[in-house]
């Protein structure tokens, strides 16, 4: 009785730290969306440094609840890893992986840009940001996927090994064309 306790509470918290990691990162993704057309201020620098923080937090708690639960479940035994259990490991490895790439590429970018918009901006800065928020998105969706998902839990590896990869270049690509589709219209207003 107390490994089913135990284990609900490291259950409960890893979803607990999904949900607060998705629902930051979705949020953060509003905020900077609702601002395209606002210069970039300092406040907006100010507010995304509190959401990454707060996915980073997040991201702490999957990692260490998802490792117990790993750990409960197949003993660290690769042999009792799924497919599924093999995509969950790559997609955090990816989110934490772009929560690097956001500390260090995205937000310094908006720092530097502080008093334009977002269209103003190169797309040598465009790109790298909407191609980071991209895979952010992605991530987080297939995460939560991956949590709830009784098709995906019945998936074979042949599946995730084509489907992961067309998520991510989909995604890539739609990112790209957002930020050509948002030049295209700066310019037409111009």
């Amino acid at each position: 009785m107390h490994n089913l306790w135990f284990s609900d509470f490291v259950r409960y918290a890893h979803i607990l730290s999904v949900a607060a990691g998705f629902g930051t990162a979705f949020l953060a993704d509003i905020h900077v969306l609702g601002q395209l057309k606002n210069r970039i201020t300092p406040d907006l620098a100010s507010t995304l440094d509190r959401y990454h923080a707060i996915v980073w937090w997040a991201l702490a708690g999957m990692w260490i609840s998802g490792l117990v639960l790993i750990w409960l479940r197949t003993g660290f035994v690769l042999e009792n890893f799924t497919p599924k259990l093999f995509s969950k490991l790559f997609v955090v490895s990816l989110l934490s992986t772009n929560a690097i790439l956001i500390g260090k590429i995205a937000m310094p970018m908006l720092r530097r840009n502080v008093g334009r918009s977002l269209p103003d901006l190169s797309l040598l800065c465009q790109i790298p940001i909407a191609m980071i928020a991209g895979v952010s998105t992605t991530s987080w969706l297939l995460a939560l996927a991956l949590g709830v998902s009784k098709a995906l839990a019945q998936s074979d590896r042949a599946f995730f090994i084509e489907a992961m990869p067309l998520f991510y270049l989909t995604s890539l690509a739609v990112s790209v064309m957002m930020v050509f589709a948002i030049q295209d219209r700066r310019l037409q207003s111009a």
